[in-house]
């Protein structure tokens, strides 16, 4: 397995993602919507966005979305407007979000907690989610298949205990399993063999933090 930056991985992976079956996006999808407060109006700004599925989901719900993202060739499927952005130093004024996404890029940015909380409203929320920092120590990776080669994506080790900021209060926290919704996404990666194993323990964390100021 070849190892690569996140920036350098990630422009790999960018043509191929929406269409690659990826169950832990369907977990994710299936566990997150239920947490969003009413968006119809809200800002919400989509940090580590991605090709702006979560951007693109809250749009369609009625809020205004800014999409934020370090790699460029993620986001020219993202909804506009863009921006090109580190999550550990966003471009943006203090409070300009009423919702803050950050989902599965813990692991590239374990301390941009604080900077998400920045950019929030007191009384907003912020939403994130990543690969279960358990599921890695027991031997899972972030990776996917490019051509014949598989790609590792350097990433840091944190424990959810680590995930903390003044200013931010946790609403919830869930750590959910696949269940029978991603047993097709399993199937139609070519990976149904793995689906039992795979599911006796949390795959993802999701968690939803109130700004208090």
């Amino acid at each position: 397995m070849t190892t690569l930056a996140p920036i350098d991985a990630y422009r790999l992976l960018a043509q191929d993602y929406d269409a690659s079956p990826n169950p832990l996006l369907a977990l994710e999808q299936r566990t997150m919507r239920s947490l969003f407060p009413s968006l119809p109006g809200a800002r919400v700004v989509d940090v580590a966005a991605g090709t702006g599925r979560w951007a693109s989901y809250c749009r369609a719900q009625g809020a205004q979305t800014i999409a934020m993202d370090f790699c460029p060739e993620m986001l020219t499927s993202a909804p506009e407007p863009v921006v090109l952005a580190d999550a550990n130093q966003l471009p943006l004024p203090d409070a300009i979000a009423d919702v803050t996404i950050c989902a599965f890029a813990l692991g590239y940015a374990p301390a941009c907690l604080p900077e998400l909380a920045r950019v929030t409203r007191n009384g907003g929320t912020v939403l994130v989610s990543d690969v279960h920092p358990e599921a890695i120590r027991r031997g899972w990776t972030r990776s996917f298949r490019h051509g014949s080669e598989v790609i590792g994506v350097a990433h840091h080790l944190y424990n959810l205990d680590d995930l903390f900021a003044m200013d931010l209060r946790l609403d919830c926290l869930i750590e959910p399993r696949f269940g029978e919704p991603e047993r097709a996404v399993f199937a139609k990666a070519g990976k149904l063999a793995a689906f039992e194993e795979a599911a006796r323990e949390p795959a993802i964390f999701v968690a939803r933090w109130i700004k208090i100021g």
